[in-house]
């Protein structure tokens, strides 16, 4: 059915919440984004589309760095909690620490990578780039880390993420796997 209800259901399709933290003049963040995704392999470069209202916004553009954190399913209040609780509301300088209060800590050697994290990425901004009422940050991956429980011996993920579905609702991966290798389609 075709339907000129553009806000009703733009955006709602199943994917990952990445939790895109930044650092700057002494006030870190966090946010959730839905919209981001890998945009080259080489260069290695990964896209996040950041609303220019929220907090997290200047603290990229003042930093020039972003990390890019995939919690499992067992997360999801937190990440859920890091979109709903803004950083504006809990008093930018000294008044509140959203980390704290969704029960998230960095890694000692890396501030911007959270730990629990099954898949990080450090990203240094190449390109800000204006895209209607968001800014899609261009990074750079510097750095990745990973969490090896998580993945299989081929490499796939093999955990439980947290998958968004739209209206605040998370649901998680399953065990249950077909692949379709380039082979099964020759003649």
């Amino acid at each position: 059915m075709l339907s000129a209800q553009t806000t009703r259901f733009f955006g709602y399709y199943p994917g990952t919440v990445a939790l895109v933290t930044a650092e700057h003049a002494g006030t870190r963040n966090l946010l959730s984004v839905g919209w981001h995704t890998a945009l080259s392999a080489e260069p290695p470069l990964y896209g996040v589309a950041v609303g220019r209202e929220r907090a997290t916004h200047p603290l990229i553009l003042g930093s020039g760095r972003f990390g890019v954190n995939f919690l499992p399913f067992a997360a999801a209040r937190a990440v859920q909690g890091a979109g709903v609780l803004s950083l504006h509301d809990l008093g930018l300088h000294g008044g509140g620490d959203k980390f704290a209060r969704l029960g998230l800590e960095t890694l000692p050697d890396a501030p911007l990578a959270l730990a629990g994290a099954y898949l990080h990425y450090t990203c240094e901004v190449m390109e800000v780039v204006p895209t209607g009422d968001h800014d899609l940050f261009v990074g750079r991956v510097m750095g990745v880390r990973y969490d090896p429980a998580t993945y299989d011996d081929s490499g796939l993920f093999a955990g439980e993420a947290a998958v968004y579905l739209g209206r605040s609702a998370y649901v998680t991966t399953t065990r249950e796997r077909v692949a379709y290798p380039p082979e099964v389609f020759e003649d």
